[in-house]
């Protein structure tokens, strides 16, 4: 099954909005990429995400275009919290996480390399990345970037 890994799509600064909401182009980055994945056919049951408002914002676009049926904040998902302990956690079925850098990438890098500092995968903003595991452990199956995917 695949994994879906997703970069919050750009927020506002914090000296405009402390909350760090999306901003338009976040927004549009995220309806661009969720946009694409409906029309790719990909489908997860639940989107999990850090909890702070761009991510929560990010997994609700999501979760509205390819038909999630629940979004969830799960601890551990935060730019700097410890990757094993997220690894250990992951859930492996229909799922999709929502949330930052630096752990986002740390976390695939943990997984495909067994080293967190790897750097196997970049994030851009609004940027997923797809993992699948096979009996050789956990390889990027495809990664997608907002600019790549049509209006």
């Amino acid at each position: 099954m695949p994994i879906y890994f997703v970069r919050h799509g750009s927020a506002l600064p914090e000296h405009v909005d402390p909350n760090r909401s999306l901003s338009a182009a976040g927004q549009r980055e995220i309806e661009r990429i969720a946009a694409h994945l409906k029309k790719e056919g990909v489908a997860v049951k639940t989107i999990y995400h850090s909890g702070k408002t761009r991510a929560r914002e990010t997994a609700r676009i999501l979760a509205e275009h390819i038909g999630a049926a629940e979004t969830l904040e799960v601890p551990g998902m935060n730019p700097n919290d410890n990757v094993m302990e997220f690894a250990a956690g992951l859930q492996e079925d229909d799922a999709m996480y929502v949330g930052h850098l630096p752990h986002l990438g740390k976390v695939v890098s943990y997984l495909v390399a067994g080293d967190e500092n790897a750097a196997v995968a970049r994030f851009e903003t609004g940027g997923v990345v797809c993992i699948e595991k096979d009996g050789t452990g956990y390889h990027i199956e495809w990664d997608l970037k907002p600019s790549l995917c049509e209006l």
